[in-house]
């Protein structure tokens, strides 16, 4: 059986997986290691948006070869997460923005949005969108070391918090970190704590946290459970701000 060691474990559910579709926001280091495990994992369908074209520098640490470079990131990585599927996966790259996408009305129905990119704008428009349609999100990220990184699970239910609650400096922080430092390492740890809270979410795998942060160069791993920020202009409903803010 294809999902035999997978099922195995205490609360795992393959088929959960298999009947759900995922919204996956940067297609690079970190968007790329959790698609890889969601392909590998059989996820039912994998929508992919990036705008970013591929670079001879992200062979070393992400899903892409020497024929990919020039090519959209999303286009390319469907392509190549389409030969790593174990099941019957449905696979789409979109090659652009999130914030284009909907502009453009493109169809966002994911149970489940993934954001992997190195900017806070688009963090908060995801946010803010996904939050509006009841759609639970997972950000994750690594500083630009590639010593540290943090996963966050927003939750669809109201009056939980939301990435504001958790950075609400990020509301005015416009800086892109796109030429940082970066290793593999890093990356697939991250991406390895996103798949299992994914799995929280679709099955009873047990995670008594929503925000967990690892650390490869000193002591202080950790994982919390953030509560809600009062007066949050997100989840409390102060949208003008947001919109100002990402529009």
């Amino acid at each position: 059986m294809l999902y035999d060691r997978f099922q195995r474990i205490q609360g795992a559910n393959q088929l959960a997986l298999a009947h759900t579709a995922i919204d996956l926001i940067g297609c690079g280091g970190l968007g790329g290691e959790v698609g890889h495990g969601l392909v590998r994992k059989g996820i039912g369908r994998l929508t992919l948006y990036d705008h970013d074209d591929v670079d001879i520098s992200n062979l070393a640490r992400q899903h892409f070869t020497r024929k990919d470079v020039g090519q959209p990131k999303a286009c390319a990585l469907a392509h190549n997460l389409a030969r790593q599927a174990t099941g019957q996966s449905l696979i789409a790259g979109h090659a652009y923005a999130f914030q284009d996408a909907l502009a453009q009305g493109a169809k966002l129905d994911g149970q489940v949005a993934v954001v992997g990119v190195d900017n806070q704008a688009t963090r908060i428009a995801a946010a803010h969108y996904y939050l509006r349609h009841g759609v639970p999100v997972i950000f994750l990220a690594v500083d630009v070391q590639a010593t540290c990184g943090y996963v966050f699970v927003q939750h669809s239910q109201p009056g939980t918090p939301c990435f504001l609650c958790l950075f609400p400096d990020a509301l005015h922080d416009q800086r892109v970190y796109g030429c940082a430092g970066a290793s593999i390492e890093i990356l697939k740890i991250m991406a390895g704590v996103a798949l299992y809270a994914i799995d929280s979410l679709l099955m009873p795998r047990e995670r008594p946290w929503n925000y967990k942060s690892v650390f490869l160069n000193r002591p202080g791993d950790g994982q919390q459970t953030i509560g809600s920020r009062p007066g949050c202009p997100l989840c409390q409903g102060k949208t003008g701000a947001v919109e100002t803010a990402h529009g």
